[in-house]
């Protein structure tokens, strides 16, 4: 949180028309007028508790736009939006403990968020559910519920789920 306060100092006197603003992560970056308003601005509204600029916030921090790459930055800021029911955010937690992209690999815990965010009606996450309860990993296999949750996705227009109900 340091790093965010002193980057929006920043980045907040850069938008105060200073023509130039360096912000030191361990080396001189330059930044541009709009990049850094932009910044500044999602940094605020995210501090303030809106769940979308945490989201913007933490995907800034996930792929080193506008600032240095900090994945537990990133992660913070993804918790944070998913508990206010961000589905992006929720969905993108789940991909990291499936793929273990924070360490290890943690199925159940991507499950719980997939399912989160299918149970709000993110079409992708229901195809996810689906295809946790199809294969088993993660959850007790269950043909029915698999199919449920295809259906559910294939009717938001999931195309692989679509696929899934074909075979």
């Amino acid at each position: 949180m340091i790093l965010c306060g002193a980057l929006f100092s920043s980045c907040t006197a850069f938008a105060n028309n200073i023509e130039t603003t360096a912000v030191n992560l361990n080396s001189t970056t330059q930044l541009s007028h709009d990049a850094c308003q932009s910044f500044a601005s999602a940094l605020e509204l995210a501090n303030k508790g809106d769940a979308k600029a945490q989201y913007q916030i933490a995907m800034m921090y996930f792929n080193g736009d506008q600032v240095k790459t900090d994945q537990k930055l990133a992660q913070q800021w993804l918790l944070a939006s998913a508990e206010q029911n961000n589905v992006q955010a929720q969905y993108r937690l789940a991909t990291i403990a499936e793929m273990g992209l924070s360490g290890q690999k943690n199925t159940p815990e991507a499950f719980n968020w997939y399912l989160k965010a299918a149970n709000l009606g993110y079409a992708k996450a229901q195809y996810k559910v689906a295809d946790f309860y199809q294969t088993g990993i993660g959850v007790q296999q269950d043909q029915n519920l698999a199919h449920a949750w295809y259906e559910k996705a294939a009717n938001k227009g999931n195309t692989l789920a679509q696929i899934a109900l074909k075979k």
